[in-house]
């Protein structure tokens, strides 16, 4: 167990959150690599989100056991929210979220903060051990040489891929919240989308790039990526409930966003139209899941009653064409017509509602 040997007036230099519901076969793991952490002025704030399998007891035996946890316990209100009543509660100069089905090298912490003070940078991008049934990789959010860069530099190869992947997009980015340390400044009061349960680390990136002037990115992988665990997020293949309605929201925040860290449109526009068209692709293909409640002519129905199609329709003319392939053309086509039904058994009869779909993810 990791002892405390900061004084009682120690300054906190980095704040570790951990959302936690339901993890209890990966939280101790994940909490083990936090309180052996090598540099001791830390703490690390811990909000159980509702959990019903026992991970609450878990962290209540940590929090009992060392001081430098903050623990709190919450009904369940979703990733967004936790992440927010963590940040609300963290008194650290930089702040680094961990998963908590994940866990990190010990000497993560005192490594990233030494790379953030002698570089003065406002973000450290780091990489990561990428956990799955085909082996370990190494990720990054970007993959550029180590070194300092200003924020203004990274716009065409980092932020522009955020609002979406094009063909001639050169590097493989994600926007990971977990593979960046934040000077505390550069998030403190963004905002916390609560409805949203996809892309949500995207919109908390960008905020931070809005007020960021520079960045520095080291090679070390010291996270652990876990992609194996049945309840991980990412790892997910299932029914997914108001997809669609999540997909408009990260498309608000972003648009607004956009307006702020770009002074044209046309920069921005054809990426998030373009997505946002295969996401409702993606939406209508969720609806003919195996797994969804409604079955089969209800999950039609469903597409049906989407709110905000004409989010599609207005925004149609930023489209970047040569990014669909020849069955999505003819799918978007029958989208404008307004015909989602032949869309719907398109994917329904290719996909076998699901059971034959595998989800292409970057990592």
């Amino acid at each position: 167990m990791g002892e405390y040997k900061g004084g009682e007036d120690s300054e906190i230099l980095i704040s570790i959150l951990v959302a936690v519901h339901n993890m209890k076969d990966t939280v101790d793991r994940c909490i083990q690599s936090l309180i052996n952490q090598t540099l001791d002025d830390i703490e690390i704030i811990i909000v159980d989100d509702g959990s019903t399998d026992g991970s609450g007891e878990i962290c209540d035996r940590y929090a009992s056991e060392d001081r430098r946890i903050k623990l709190i316990h919450q009904k369940n209100q979703g990733l967004s929210a936790t992440r927010e009543v963590c940040l609300k509660n963290a008194s650290g100069q930089y702040i680094s979220f961990v998963d908590s089905d994940d866990w990190c090298e010990l000497d993560m912490c005192e490594k990233l903060y030494e790379e953030a003070i002698r570089s003065s940078a406002d973000l450290v991008f780091f990489s990561a051990n990428r956990h799955r049934q085909d082996g370990v990789a190494i990720i990054c959010n970007l993959p550029l040489p180590v070194g300092l860069y200003k924020i203004s530099d990274l716009y065409d190869c980092y932020i522009l891929p955020l609002y979406g992947d094009v063909q001639l997009d050169q590097l493989i980015t994600t926007g990971y919240i977990w593979c960046c340390l934040f000077k505390r400044e550069m998030i403190d009061g963004i905002k916390f989308y609560k409805n949203v349960f996809l892309h949500e680390d995207e919109i908390m990136i960008l905020q931070s790039f809005i007020r960021a002037n520079s960045l520095y990115i080291t090679d070390r992988p010291f996270y652990h990526y876990n992609r194996m665990s049945s309840n991980s997020l990412s790892k997910r293949s299932t029914y997914w409930n108001n997809y669609w309605d999540n997909i408009i929201e990260v498309f608000k925040a972003k648009k607004e966003f956009a307006e702020v860290l770009f002074n044209d449109e046309n920069r921005y526009m054809g990426r998030l139209s373009t997505s946002l068209h295969l996401k409702f692709l993606r939406s209508i293909r969720n609806e003919t899941h195996h797994e969804n409640p409604a079955g089969f002519w209800g999950g039609l129905f469903n597409v049906y009653k989407l709110r905000n199609k004409e989010f599609l329709f207005e925004n149609k003319k930023h489209l970047l064409k040569n990014e669909f392939t020849p069955a999505e053309k003819i799918l978007i086509k029958l989208i404008e017509l307004r015909l989602y039904f032949p869309v719907y058994f398109y994917y329904a009869l290719v996909c076998d509602r699901m059971r034959k779909f595998q989800e292409k993810t970057k990592n």
